[in-house]
């Protein structure tokens, strides 16, 4: 009688290899079926897991990969399991081959090679996932981002035309919105360069998203809130009365924060209404001096000249209005960009730039949602108002010198019953008593 050999005489670098492609297939290469099912099961399980996360997209799982801890810390460890699970079948189907070839310098090279593939890549998985969720704790843990909030200091009250007490309080609800409510956001961009010496939200937006019409209403209001509550518990209270709808939630961001993001993206594309010639913008930095220009139509727009277009106010057909409009323009572009798959391999460095330069409420379990609800609305369906005229008027405050905007509670109150319908605080209530001072 011939006696047999272990693994019938087949290569156990091939059966490692294919173990490697495929745990369980080295073990079903050799003739062990039991211990080749042992192997595949779980792997197999594992894929039906990632296809069933993978039922709203990319970017949603990406998202929720990167800022949910309930979601991450599982999928870290599932990470480490399944390349336990990987070198372990690998191992099995190298050491149970030929006994005479496993000894092989080659066999034994091609066996630790794919070992060391397999450690590296899974721990690599590991320490991204880790990573995203360190740099990105800060964005939904608003009390370590100090110096994006100013909640130290009340400020004083404004000497005119106080805003009356809202219908109904608008303090951010502890417990997130449901899924299938609307929703509704206070952004706000904020200049907290250390030669101002204050925190300026000059940029101030409301994004109400309702699921019942797939659609965004937005707000902008430019300028500054006063009251004796700390700034920005004035900011949330103060913007959702004025535009009659609770705010839930909030996110700042901070205007570097805001070039990075739109180059690590590659550019945004808008479309200018009219032609722009600021000659008066100094933002651009210190070698391309004073002035900002942008011709009509179709542009295709880098970090810093974004920042421009948004930010730029004076010259002909150009005002706080204007520029308000089109700050509105740039988020929605930004969103859809960031939102789209092809900038996955710009994950790692938007998570660093967002976990330094925003900070929110928004719950980080409901992200990976609003993100797939975000690539799904059409563009047709984001509804913009920019609250100036005919929502506001001019007039001069004080000892007659100095003027300012003030908004029309009246016709904002009818806008917001407009837009939001039985969502509007001012829904079958009174409206508003004009409290400007002209």
């Amino acid at each position: 009688m011939t006696p047999t050999t272990r693994g019938g005489g087949r290569p156990p670098a091939l059966a490692a290899l294919l173990s490697f492609l495929w745990p369980g297939l080295g073990q079903f290469y050799e003739g062990k079926r039991r211990l080749g099912a042992l192997f595949c099961i779980p792997a197999v399980l594992v894929v039906l897991l990632i296809a069933y996360n993978l039922r709203q997209g990319i970017a949603p799982l990406a998202a929720r990969l990167a800022v949910d801890s309930a979601f991450a810390q599982p999928a870290i460890l599932l990470i480490v399991l399944t390349g336990v699970l990987r070198v372990a079948a690998v191992l099995h189907a190298y050491l149970t081959g030929e006994p005479s070839r496993i000894r092989h310098r080659f066999q034994i090279a091609a066996a630790a090679a794919l070992i060391v593939v397999i450690v590296v890549t899974h721990a690599a998985a590991g320490y991204g996932l880790w990573f995203s969720h360190n740099a990105l704790d800060p964005v939904f843990s608003p009390q370590q981002n100090p110096d994006l909030i100013d909640q130290a200091t009340p400020a004083p009250s404004l000497s005119f035309g106080v805003t009356p007490a809202p219908p109904t309080p608008t303090e951010a609800p502890a417990t997130a919105v449901p899924i299938d409510s609307r929703v509704t956001i206070l952004l706000t961009g904020v200049d907290s360069a250390p030669t101002r010496g204050e925190h300026l939200y000059d940029s101030i937006m409301v994004i109400s998203y309702d699921p019942k019409t797939n659609s965004l209403p937005t707000y902008v209001r430019n300028g500054w809130v006063s009251s004796p509550d700390a700034p920005f518990t004035t900011l949330v209270k103060e913007v959702g009365y004025l535009v009659g709808i609770p705010i839930n939630y909030y996110a700042v961001m901070d205007l570097g924060g805001f070039v990075k993001m739109i180059d690590m993206v590659g550019g945004i594309d808008v479309d200018n209404p009219s032609v722009i010639d600021d000659a008066t913008y100094d933002w651009l930095g210190a070698k391309k001096g004073y002035g900002f220009a942008l011709a009509p139509g179709p542009q295709h727009l880098d970090g810093i000249n974004a920042l421009a277009y948004v930010r730029s106010r004076h010259g002909s057909n150009n005002s706080d209005w204007a520029r308000a409009s089109r700050q509105q323009e740039v988020m929605v572009s930004l969103l859809h960009k960031m939102s789209s798959p092809s900038q996955l391999l710009s994950l790692p460095n938007l998570i660093s730039t967002l976990g330094a330069s925003v900070s929110t409420t928004f719950p980080a379990n409901l992200v990976g949602d609003y993100v797939a609800i975000g690539q799904s609305i059409p563009k047709d369906s984001f509804h913009q108002v920019v609250l100036g005229p005919p929502y506001t008027v001019t007039g001069l405050i004080g000892s007659g010198t100095a003027a300012t905007t003030c908004l029309l509670n009246y016709k904002v109150a009818e806008l917001s019953i407009q837009l939001f319908g039985k969502d509007s605080l001012w829904y079958g209530k009174p409206a508003p008593a004009n409290t400007c001072p002209v």
